[in-house]
């Protein structure tokens, strides 16, 4: 069991990273239940670890997984799957050592410098442009996170932390909104619907006013960038009407996907409500709603595929993953009440929101555990085979 399971693990590289980040997701919210004092920073530690460490794995399994779909060429070796492994670990390490030197900082940056430069030469190579875009991310990501370690000031480093959940957002829109658009296609296709469509536009819209706010936000000029998050939001919202998500009720593998999707608009609006004093609501509060909300459930969703079984052409959702996904959302409601609770029910709201996320996230893996063994169905992500 032990060799198969240690031989399986190596075969794609959503394995090991998907499982990396479910175990980070699952372990790193614990600082909140141990008395304060004991252990690491809890806020910095809980900060970056899920951003960075739960974040980075689930982002470089996806990447690394479409990768061969994108060039045509062959699949990434278990050594290169071994290898961004490693370097994800010893980031977890250097940041955990305390503040860095110059090559503690590269050991914590390393993983998304790895991973960028991958998958930018094997995209060049292959000639295929259109997603070099996607395949930079990830150093944008690396330089965030360096900045966010040991930036020029608190002032810089603080930015950062700030900039971190929006880039993610920013991931969102240009990953999970095309695959939710195709999976969406897909299964109106075969269902003998119309397919439902959308003009180019719109995603673009939305996708320049979300990098707008984030110019804004750097420039500090907080007046302009709320309505742009807010204007975002509601163009991602629009996106769903014409998705006509209500139906996806009918095929829960994809409802998932639409329910973290809608976590998406309202952050972007909470966020843009939060640069207006008069509202009342923290930025802190708006980015759990794009962190937890959209980035962690749509993690979530789309992790859980890997492990679906597939049933008549379509991927079924079990029952542990169906619990998993209510307690993270569940957990993300609970969170964003902390806005409103006085010092008693915001503790309690705190330990209940901790523990929900980890009872959801432990329940994935065990749920995952299925994805780890035998051959890996291609696609991974989706019902359809193929040899």
């Amino acid at each position: 069991m032990l060799r198969s399971l240690t031989h399986g693990l190596w075969l794609a590289p959503h394995r090991p990273l998907f499982l990396l980040a479910g175990l980070w997701a699952a372990l790193v919210p614990s600082v909140w239940l141990i008395p304060p004092g004991i252990g690491v920073d809890a806020p910095s530690w809980h900060r970056h670890e899920l951003l960075f460490g739960m974040g980075g794995a689930a982002v470089g399994g996806y990447l690394l997984t479409a990768l061969p779909a994108w060039t045509g060429r062959p699949r990434v070796a278990p050594a290169t799957t071994a290898v961004m492994v490693a370097l994800w670990l010893a980031g977890r390490l250097a940041f955990a050592l305390g503040p860095p030197g110059p090559f503690g900082l590269v050991t914590a940056t390393a993983y998304f410098l790895v991973l960028g430069s991958l998958l930018s030469w094997r995209a060049a190579r292959a000639g295929v442009w259109r997603k070099l875009p996607l395949a930079l991310a990830p150093l944008v990501l690396g330089g965030v996170e360096a900045l966010a370690i040991a930036g020029p000031g608190p002032v810089a480093a603080g930015l950062a932390q700030d900039m971190a959940p929006l880039l993610f957002a920013l991931l969102l829109c240009l990953v999970g909104g095309r695959a939710l658009a195709a999976f969406t296609r897909h299964w109106a296709a075969s269902s003998g619907r119309p397919p439902p469509t959308e003009p180019r536009w719109l995603a673009g819209a939305g996708l320049l006013g979300l990098l707008l706010a984030m110019a804004a936000l750097l420039l500090d000029r907080p007046g302009l960038a709320g309505p742009l998050l807010i204007g975002s939001g509601i163009l991602q919202l629009a996106r769903m009407v014409l998705w006509r998500s209500w139906r996806a009720g009918r095929y829960p593998a994809l409802l998932l996907l639409h329910l973290a999707w809608l976590w998406l608009p309202l952050g972007l609006v909470l966020a843009g409500l939060s640069q207006r004093p008069s509202a009342g609501l923290d930025m802190t509060t708006a980015l759990h709603a794009i962190t937890m909300g959209a980035m962690g459930t749509m993690m979530l969703a789309i992790m859980g595929r890997a492990a679906m079984a597939r049933k008549a052409g379509r991927l079924a959702v079990s029952r542990p993953l169906a619990l998993a996904f209510g307690l993270v959302n569940l957990a993300v409601l609970m969170r964003l009440l902390m806005c409103c609770a006085g010092a008693d029910a915001w503790a309690m709201l705190l330990h209940l929101s901790a523990a929900g996320w980890m009872a959801g996230w432990t329940l994935f893996l065990w749920d995952f555990r299925r994805a780890l063994l035998g051959p890996v169905p291609r696609p991974v992500l989706s019902a359809s085979r193929r040899s």
